[in-house]
């Protein structure tokens, strides 16, 4: 009996905010199980740049440098690419504030972002993975996260926000499940990545993260990328409608080691 495949050869895979952190990472998670990569960003020199080491390393990579909250280039590109077995659902902002200070316009452009752009690339992908001979026929994933479920002060947006990508998510699962294609949902909880630059400058911010961490440290990129990686995979093939936690066990840890 053939045990299930972790391999990702011939399968392409689409992944939005690529040129670096987490999204560089994932694509090279993807790229090293053989996958053939569409990347996105909207910074298209430094996207190219992470494509151009995925290519000297032997990879297949399309890239396109766009708004995400363009919805009608979102719906071409998608459209325009052929084939797709997977979604990677990662491109993030943050414009964190106090609840008293937020605005409806604040809280729109990142819903824009990490909601409807997530919607819409869903959709039309799912549309084109339906194609796909069955009875597997393609893997949505999409990055939430811890502060999804577990925020700290003057994070509404971006918190609320994540929390919506995990209903999103399992409304994708019910919706599509039926016909081969998996969505499921990453929370990761703190990593070193450029995004984080201005929280990690704050020593005591970081260390109070690692005192509250039963790993007690920050995650590496690659750490988050990997189970994208699995989750995109046909060994992933009964996972469905989930929020995964990759946090070191924050979120289940109560606690603080600060003495």
């Amino acid at each position: 009996m053939t045990g299930p495949s972790f391999s990702l050869v011939g399968k392409t895979i689409l992944i939005t905010g690529a040129a670096r952190g987490l999204g560089a990472a994932m694509a090279q998670a993807c790229a090293a199980q053989g996958a053939q990569l569409c990347l996105q960003d909207i910074n298209a020199q430094a996207v190219e740049a992470t494509a151009d080491a995925l290519r000297v390393k032997g990879a297949t990579v399309q890239t396109a440098a766009f708004d995400l909250t363009d919805f009608d280039v979102c719906t071409d590109w998608v459209q325009g690419i052929g084939p797709i077995w997977g979604l990677v659902n990662n491109a993030g902002i943050t414009n964190h504030g106090h609840t008293l200070d937020q605005t409806i316009d604040d809280y729109r452009s990142i819903y824009d972002l990490h909601v409807f752009a997530p919607f819409l690339l869903a959709r039309e992908a799912a549309r084109v993975m339906q194609a796909n001979p069955g009875p597997q026929r393609g893997r949505i994933v999409s990055i939430s996260s811890i502060a999804a479920t577990h925020p700290r002060p003057g994070i509404g947006n971006y918190a609320s926000s994540k929390a919506a990508i995990a209903g999103l998510t399992r409304s994708l699962a019910a919706d599509f499940g039926g016909d081969g294609i998996c969505a499921n949902a990453i929370a990761p909880g703190y990593v070193l990545t450029e995004m984080n630059r201005k929280i990690l400058s704050d020593h005591s911010f970081v260390r109070r993260i690692e005192n509250r961490t039963p790993a007690a440290r920050w995650a590496e990129p690659a750490e988050i990328a990997a189970p994208v990686a699995f989750l995109m995979s046909e060994a992933a093939s009964y996972i469905n409608g989930q929020l995964l936690a990759i946090d070191g066990g924050m979120n289940a840890f109560l606690q603080s080691n600060e003495g």
